[in-house]
This record gives structure tokens, sequence and C-alpha cells, in this order.
């Protein structure tokens, strides 16, 4: 069932930072000129059993459970311990 399905990946997600299934992707952002001005940050979850995960399903979990400032503080951390 869907909440059924909502309850195991929420279990999943505390476990997903050690070990290592979210990642980030920069996506570059141009101008009208063609112009490289940034790159927006993408968060991804490559769930060990599941595959990838949408954000649109994880992330509103994580930020329902506090889960998302782990996350925040890892990723701006200098050097986060990622191999």
């Amino acid at each position: 069932s869907a909440i059924e399905f909502r309850a195991e990946l929420e279990a999943d997600l505390h476990y997903a930072l050690p070990r290592r299934e979210l990642e980030l992707f920069y996506q570059p952002q141009f101008n009208r000129a063609g112009e490289l001005f940034g790159a927006e940050i993408l968060l991804r979850w490559g769930h060990s059993k599941r595959g990838l995960i949408s954000p649109a399903q994880f992330i509103p979990l994580a930020e329902e459970n506090g889960f998302i400032i782990m996350v925040d503080l890892y990723y701006q951390s200098p050097f986060p311990t990622r191999s």
C-alpha cells in the first residue's frame, strides 16, 4: 500500500547518508546569450534496493521528519566524507 511504501522510504532515508546513497548533481545554467552563469544543484537518491527514488518522493519526507537538516549540513561541510 502507499502508506507502507511511505513508511519504508522514511525508514530507509535514515540510512541513505551512511550508505552514501544520496548524491549531488550539478546542472549548468545558461543565460539567453548561451553563457554559463551558474549551476542548479540536484539531490538524487540511488536506493540500494529500489533504484533511483524521485526527489518528489523523498524530499517531502526528509523535510517532514527533519532529516533534511542533516542532509543540508552534510553537503555544506567543506569536506564531506564521501568516497
